[in-house]
């Protein structure tokens, strides 16, 4: 008689799995910096394509390697997006499938759409590259991507060196200091690694995508 008990009990157990969310039944250890399954806030921004890009509609049900970056960035910046491209270019037609890379600017005031654009085409990074539609610290778009550095916790400040605060709109005005880094976000939409901009190990990071991949 404990045979077919304990082959009910065992049926039941796998059926209750399905009722708990994917943090109940992961205990994954990343090898980047683990975040505690915060929720991607939904959002629309600018690609530099000139084309609103929505997360929902867009990355739905795959996983997100997204960056936080800017063009006049000259020493850490370009090395991330080379490894946003190896990564990329490790994966396969599937998995690739499965994946949506992101590159999202902290400088909207230089880093207008055609900028990006230049930037995208110049580093050959085939993905999508986002920023505001407009420079005006009150627009809709400009909110909208400030939102975003809250939700994914990025740390920016800026340094004019003009004494106004026009300065952000000339180039050689004012510095961009940033907090950032290359976050992954399971298809469930939650935030669950940090890889910071100067502690990228590529094996790594291509491991705990293809393990995101496997949810």
């Amino acid at each position: 008689m404990r045979t077919p008990i304990l082959s009910l009990l065992m049926c039941a157990s796998m059926l209750l799995a399905g009722c708990f969310s994917p943090g109940e039944v992961d205990r994954w250890a990343p090898h980047g910096e683990e975040i505690d399954y915060v929720r991607v806030n939904d959002f629309t921004l600018t690609s530099s394509e000139g084309e609103s890009w929505t997360y929902s509609e867009e990355a739905a049900n795959t996983t997100l390697a997204i960056a936080f970056l800017f063009t006049n960035c000259i020493d850490i910046c370009p090395i991330v997006t080379y490894n946003m491209d190896w990564v990329r270019s490790q994966l396969s037609e599937d998995e690739l499938n499965k994946t949506t890379f992101l590159t999202i600017t902290v400088d909207p005031w230089r880093d207008n759409v055609s900028v990006l654009h230049e930037w995208k085409t110049g580093t050959n990074s085939e993905w999508i590259h986002l920023t505001s539609m407009s420079n005006d610290s009150e627009s809709p778009s400009m909110k909208a991507l400030q939102d975003v550095w809250v939700n994914f916790g990025i740390g920016l400040t800026i340094e004019e060196t003009a004494n106004n605060s026009s300065a952000r709109h000339h180039p050689d005005d004012y510095t961009v200091n940033h907090e950032t880094g290359t976050i992954l976000v399971d298809r469930f939409g939650y935030q669950r690694v940090w890889w910071g901009d100067n502690d990228w190990i590529l094996d790594l990071f291509l491991e705990d995508l293809r393990y995101l991949n496997t949810l």
